[in-house]
């Protein structure tokens, strides 16, 4: 049963316990319509046929079975409507009712005003529960209860509060103070100063929120603003501009603005970090994710020795062959602008040469990263090794150069005449020879073409 339901039954059965204690019909004087009943102190008038007037003084009932059941300065004034007591309360349409309280009025078909104080109810099938100066105006409306809550669009609903208003279509306003649902479908749960202007627009609470775009979300916090189609900001002072639809931003403690910068975007304003977990361990202890550490630019991968198993060691001299084979190309996203470049491999091309990540449409950072140490390492390990002998073949042709020098010398020494070296003669011809082969092994193993 709604709260509608029970609003209306229990009217009814305060008019039937009064209508029960009336008493029988009094002299014509009082009871001026055909078969109208007056019961009670002065004043009291049934003027309508079949008018009842259980009680109270001054209480008219001047329509076709209007009832007024007690109290004082009452008026049934229409047909079927009915004043439960209280004071100065009017029922002044068909059907419509007032239970109680003071100063409320039900002006319309079907409405009702169960109680409180200056309330009313001048739509069709409006409801005031209770509260003071509330009012229910539009088609199957209704106030709850608070006070100066008004609820005007066609079934729109404001539960309690203060000074809140539901002008939508189907708007509802929870409770808090001071806000509004002024577009179809648009929901405030309460808070203070919050505004829903977008169809099915959403601010669950919160201070000073606006939900201005269609399907958008303020779910609480302080001034933050979805003015985007289906975009949602939330914490403190996050605002989605009306041209950026669909996106979210969050905002932190921080007390500035923190604006969208484009349509469908996901911006998130922490800067404390942000952490995702993306594994737990049998005690709800991270194992795996990533974290951008407050004030970083760049995410560090979770990568203690802890967390892992199945270590092996990598042949870096592999890597390095297998790298040095990877094709590297320059490319564009499709999603995005052709002008917009990017260089690396392609994820199946890496996939094939080392077998690592989880398929072979997407690259780790954190393989491609491991691939890169571990070629670095292979090369350093390659450059230690062509220095050492870079190192034995300078030595070689050291003392090689020192021989020449020694036989030049001697042969100066023998000679009546000097003459200039030559290769011809047998023995500086192996001495060149030997120069000239120094010089070709030396030059292969300093070589960037040979392959490892």
């Amino acid at each position: 049963m709604t709260d509608k339901q029970l609003i209306r039954m229990f009217v009814v059965l305060v008019i039937l316990a009064g209508i029960a204690g009336c008493g029988e019909r009094h002299p014509p004087d009082q009871a001026t319509g055909d078969f109208g009943i007056v019961g009670g102190g002065v004043g009291n008038e049934a003027s309508g046929e079949y008018a009842t007037v259980c009680g109270g003084s001054h209480n008219t009932a001047s329509a076709y079975h209007a009832t007024v059941g007690g109290g004082s300065y009452n008026t049934a004034s229409v047909q079927y409507s009915a004043v439960g007591g209280g004071a100065n309360n009017i029922a002044s349409a068909t059907r419509a009712t007032v239970g109680g309280g003071y100063n409320n009025i039900a002006s319309h078909l079907d409405a009702t005003v169960s109680g409180g104080g200056a309330n009313t109810a001048s739509g069709t099938h409006a409801t005031v529960g209770g509260g003071s100066y509330n009012t229910a105006r539009g088609l199957d409306t209704t106030v709850g209860g608070g006070s100066y809550n008004t609820a005007r669009g066609t079934h729109a609903t404001v539960c309690g509060g203060t000074r809140n208003i539901a002008t939508g279509f189907d708007a509802t306003v929870g409770g808090g103070a001071g806000s509004e649902a002024s577009e179809a479908y648009a929901t405030i749960g309460r808070g203070l100063a919050n505004h829903a202007t977008g169809i099915y627009a959403t601010v669950g609470g919160g201070y000073g929120n606006a939900s201005g775009g269609s399907y958008s979300t303020v779910p609480g916090g302080f001034r933050n603003e979805a003015a985007g189609d289906y975009s949602f900001a939330s914490g403190r002072r996050a605002i989605v501009t009306a041209a950026h639809d669909g996106a979210f931003l969050y905002a932190d403690s921080n007390d500035f603005d923190f604006y969208s910068t484009t349509a469908d975007e996901f911006a998130v304003r922490a800067t404390g970090g942000v952490r995702l977990v993306t594994a737990i361990d049998g005690s709800g202890d991270p194992v795996a994710g990533v974290e951008l550490p407050s004030g970083s630019g760049s995410w560090s991968s979770l990568s203690d020795r802890e967390t892992k198993a199945n270590v092996s060691p990598v042949d870096e001299n592999q890597i390095l062959l297998l790298l040095a084979e990877l094709p590297i190309s320059t490319w564009n996203y499709t999603g995005q602008d052709p002008s917009i470049r990017h260089i690396g491999p392609m994820a199946q091309d890496f996939h094939a040469a080392f077998g690592v990540g989880e398929d072979d449409k997407h690259i780790s950072t954190v393989d491609a990263g491991g691939v890169a140490l571990a070629a670095i390492q292979g090369l350093y390990r390659l450059m230690q090794e062509k220095e050492t002998q870079i190192t034995a073949l300078q030595g070689q042709i050291a003392a090689l150069e020192t021989r020449v020098a020694a036989l030049e010398q001697t042969n100066k020494a023998d000679s009546s005449s000097a003459r200039p070296f030559s290769p011809g003669t047998p023995t500086n011809c192996g001495i060149f020879l030997g120069l000239c082969l120094a010089g070709v092994v030396l030059r292969r193993s300093i070589s960037p073409d040979k392959r490892v």
